[in-house]
């Protein structure tokens, strides 16, 4: 198992990486005398796929089990307020906690139930797909949507542990494995050339179908699990310095300006947020090109990277004129202006808000909206 620390001061936390350690759980929980009653948040789906084996380890507590429909449309405060209900139903005091069990849309939707929830309760993210594994579940943020902006409504509230089974991805279906690819490869992007040359290197191993046979299951687990915990890695000492994006935080974002008006102006429908998040990295590298900040090769290599992964790169026909519009309203927005994460090289990147709208709008026509 690898242990990254979050070093957060008070604050502080562990991301364990393990293979097959669901059902362990329970017993570490007991070690840190979190209390005796626990919710866990849930879908259908991954209740199914792996409730009893977490609940199996829960034998020793009050268990209650709460589900949630799937997708990021149910990501908002009515599904909020159900939650709420149900938690005042089951009579759940502060000293519970609550194990949020999914991706990332149950993660914001539930790590925000525990930052509200009697002022705060104890949260524990237990992440089973790629995207919430190596970014979702690190550092803090919670949230719901609101229907003219993704993530609008939140707060930063710290989980006390991040527990991350890896043998969760042998059940992802090939689009969700493609999905957190996207934020992989944001992070050798951001911080780390070298990591990206890994990616590079191993892109056509990084799929499912390693998981498909017995004989090569057990090395791409292993593979798997060093793609997460440098992920990990990164996002921590990135959140470490800089816990509430105030500054170098941002950094986080490279991609999701245009990633994340792509997905309100669709209703979160067309693409999910790995498959914006890949097209806003491609508009910020060309955005970076044509103001002069980043050469035309790197900007060859993350394209061709992202599509080698299966990932998309173009905009599907949508007006850039509602684009720039959505962007107008994103949370990154400060002054008026809207702030990009922009790459120098691979490996490095810097915040701006002083690019040109007649660049955004080039660009964005380049990328295939009208």
């Amino acid at each position: 198992m690898v242990k990254i620390k979050v070093d957060l001061e008070k604050r502080s936390y562990d991301i364990l990486v393990g293979t097959d350690i669901l059902s362990d759980l329970g017993k570490f929980i007991e070690s840190q005398k979190w209390g005796k009653e626990i919710v866990i948040v849930t879908d259908p789906l991954v209740n199914d796929l792996y409730g009893d084996a977490l609940r199996k380890g829960l034998k020793n507590f009050r268990v209650h089990t709460l589900e949630v429909a799937r997708g990021e449309r149910y990501k908002n405060l009515k599904v909020a307020q159900d939650l709420y209900n149900s938690l005042v139903k089951h009579s759940v005091h502060r000293d519970a906690a609550i194990i949020v069990l999914g991706g990332g849309v149950i993660g914001d939707l539930a790590g925000f139930i525990a930052a509200t929830y009697m002022r705060g309760i104890n949260c524990i993210q237990v992440p089973t797909t790629l995207l919430a594994q190596v970014d979702a579940s690190i550092g803090g943020k919670t949230g719901v949507n609101h229907p003219k902006c993704k993530n609008l409504i939140g707060s930063f509230y710290q989980p006390v542990l991040v527990y991350i089974d890896i043998k969760t991805l042998t059940t992802l279906p090939a689009r969700e494995i493609r999905t957190g690819l996207a934020e992989v490869v944001k992070y050798g992007v951001i911080c780390d050339a070298d990591f990206f040359k890994f990616l590079e290197e191993n892109a056509h191993h990084l799929n499912t179908k390693a998981f498909e046979s017995p004989d090569t299951l057990r090395a791409a687990l292993k593979v798997w699990q060093i793609i997460v915990a440098e992920s990990a890695k990164i996002k921590a000492k990135v959140v470490e310095k800089d816990e509430t994006e105030s500054n170098l935080r941002m950094i986080l974002n490279f991609g999701h300006t245009v990633g994340h008006a792509l997905e309100s102006l669709t209703k979160y429908k067309t693409y999910n947020h790995g498959e914006a998040v890949s097209i806003g990295m491609v508009a910020a590298a060309r955005i970076a090109n044509c103001m002069g900040m980043l050469k035309a090769d790197p900007v060859a290599r993350i394209e061709n990277l992202l599509e080698k992964l299966g990932l998309p790169t173009q905009i599907d026909g949508l007006a850039s004129a509602k684009i720039i519009k959505a962007l107008g309203i994103d949370k990154k927005v400060a002054a008026g202006k809207v702030r990009f994460v922009l790459p120098e090289k691979i490996g490095s990147v810097v915040i701006s808000d002083k690019v040109p709208p007649k660049i955004i709008r080039c660009v964005l026509k380049e990328m295939g909206s009208k």
